[in-house]
């Protein structure tokens, strides 16, 4: 069951549920305080209710999220496209650390060598809270579908 409620369109959240888990790469977009946009693509996790990415501490994105929380995450390509809008905030739970490490050590195994990427050697780890998720496919901006959080 997701914890997102749709709000308009058609596309069923296994769907967008695949696709989120699927991806090697996503971009993030953040703003750096004189306003002007900054976007970069990332590894990430997608938990199914979560995002998260690693920066140190010396990006442009970790010093802007330092001053503006929300974040738009771009997945997919124009004709099946996936934005997020959410908050962005620092994981300090070392449970949550070792899940997310495990959880990216599966996903990203270099084909050649069997090697496991790690997050252990970032300093920051973030998560995306996400509010809403914008989806659309074959790049028929009609077949929209929104996603938005359920309110607990």
């Amino acid at each position: 069951m997701s914890p997102f409620t749709r709000m308009r369109g058609f596309i069923p959240w296994n769907k967008v549920d695949t696709w989120l888990r699927g991806f090697r790469s996503i971009w993030v977009g953040t703003t750096r305080p004189n306003g002007r946009p900054h976007s970069v693509p990332v590894w990430y996790l997608w938990d199914g209710e979560h995002i998260y990415f690693t920066s140190s501490k010396s990006t442009q994105k970790a010093r802007n999220l330092a001053k503006q929380h929300e974040i738009v995450v771009h997945a997919g390509d124009g004709d099946d496209a996936i934005i997020l809008e959410g908050t962005a905030v620092i994981v300090t739970d070392p449970g949550e650390w070792t899940h997310v490490n495990n959880a990216y050590m599966e996903k990203y195994v270099d084909p050649h060598s069997g090697a496991k990427a790690s997050i252990v050697e970032t300093d920051n780890l973030y998560r995306v809270d996400v509010r809403r998720i914008m989806c659309w496919e074959y790049g028929v901006v009609a077949t929209r579908t929104d996603w938005t959080r359920d309110a607990t």
